[in-house]
């Protein structure tokens, strides 16, 4: 199947499958660490006078906190996968915290989860700086990224709490102003993203959304609406497209994005996980 897949489709997938092992990471590393030290663990200072966690991560956590605090709250939406690594593989941690969780996909221990991990780590330079990957290496990245994340879940169901709701979610957006959402938020009312500078009439607006890819294709539906209004044509794919017409002008108009499992139920009543998008169009 991933011979069939174009250079930026295999791209696009790898990544989304790299951003999925890094939202389940920093989850567990959230829980794990908030329930042991505390939510103030980044800054914390042990008896001996050395602080909890090292330096570098301590200053470019801060850095990012303070350039982006709406999108990045809590320690860990600032860590990226080497900074993963130092946390799940540390001596400090990995038996008290994380060997439950890990034990099921690395039975050999924390230098079996460094290993696969760091193996990691080049493909997804490649995939943030525009540079071609090899299908080996797409294959290492969904094999070692889909273990991974199959083994949390599976830690999450061995304790009757699997992620609490255990449905598909919007991992990943990216839009034709340049925008990228990572780990949008989940609630009743969506995650709500205001798009600036204004539209105009006549000009052209892109979304891609990528949902979490442990969950197959065929289990979730992808609804797109605009004022309200179902948008046949882009029901079921991640990408929408629209040219802005007169009878879009408004000073506040909205699109939205719905993910619906093919369970009976949805967490949110009408959807798993919602998000949309707020702007305006003006006339010329």
């Amino acid at each position: 199947m991933i011979y069939g897949y174009q250079q930026e489709e295999l791209r696009s997938y790898c990544r989304s499958c790299i951003e999925s092992l890094e939202i389940w990471s920093r989850r567990i590393i959230h829980e794990k660490m908030v329930e042991t030290y505390g939510e103030g663990f980044l800054d914390l200072v042990l008896d001996n006078g050395e602080y909890l966690i090292k330096k570098d991560i301590r200053n470019h956590v801060h850095q990012l906190k303070s350039s982006d605090s709406t999108r990045i709250k809590r320690t860990v939406d600032a860590l990226f996968l080497d900074d993963i690594i130092y946390f799940l593989c540390n001596p400090k941690w990995y038996s008290s915290l994380f060997k439950p969780a890990l034990d099921i996909v690395y039975p050999q221990g924390k230098d079996e989860a460094r290993e696969f991990l760091t193996r990691l780590i080049p493909i997804r330079n490649s995939l943030s700086h525009s540079n071609p990957i090899s299908v080996h290496d797409a294959e290492r990245a969904i094999c070692y990224t889909h273990d991974f994340v199959e083994g949390i879940k599976q830690y999450y169901r061995d304790r009757g709490k699997e992620r609490m709701w255990n449905v598909p979610q919007i991992i990943r957006i990216t839009d034709s102003r340049g925008n990228i959402f990572t780990d949008p938020e989940s609630s009743a009312l969506g995650a709500l993203y205001t798009i600036t500078p204004e539209f105009h009439l006549g000009e052209e607006y892109s979304i891609v959304v990528d949902v979490d890819p442990s969950f197959e294709r065929e289990s979730y539906k992808i609804l797109w609406e605009m004022h309200g209004a179902d948008i046949k044509e882009a029901q079921d794919k991640n990408t929408f497209q629209v040219k802005f017409s007169e009878r879009d002008i408004a000073e506040q108009c909205y699109i939205s994005c719905k993910i619906l499992s093919n369970k009976s139920w949805h967490r949110y009543h009408d959807s798993d996980h919602t998000v949309v998008f707020v702007f305006s169009v003006l006339p010329l």
